[in-house]
């Protein structure tokens, strides 16, 4: 299943909504690992628990990531540095566009 995923490097979580999770993502949630959460416009909100090695891929190449799930967030899916870093993902910008690499 095709999900549209935000990339952020200023965020230090990966955040997924809980209908992506209910119905695409289908991992178990460790609901002991809620967190309390703050975003870039100073608003508060819980995350319910956290995904873990879910696999995520992106044309041929596969990746992985712990992802927080949120009940509120606007978004599908939010990858922010955990996934970077851990996947070894750089941004490059050039003229025709932007490349993950």
């Amino acid at each position: 299943n095709l999900i549209e995923a935000i990339l952020d490097t200023g965020s230090m979580l990966n955040i997924c909504n809980s209908k992506t999770w209910k119905t695409t993502i289908q991992y178990p949630m460790d609901v002991t690992q809620g967190i309390n959460m703050n975003d870039a416009n100073g608003g508060e909100g819980k995350l319910r628990g956290l995904v873990k090695k879910v696999p995520i891929g992106l044309g041929t190449i596969l990746t992985f990531a712990n992802i927080y799930v949120g009940e509120h967030v606007p978004f599908d899916l939010l990858l922010g540095r955990p996934w970077q870093r851990g996947n070894y993902i750089s941004i490059d910008e050039r003229p025709e566009g932007t490349y993950l690499i």
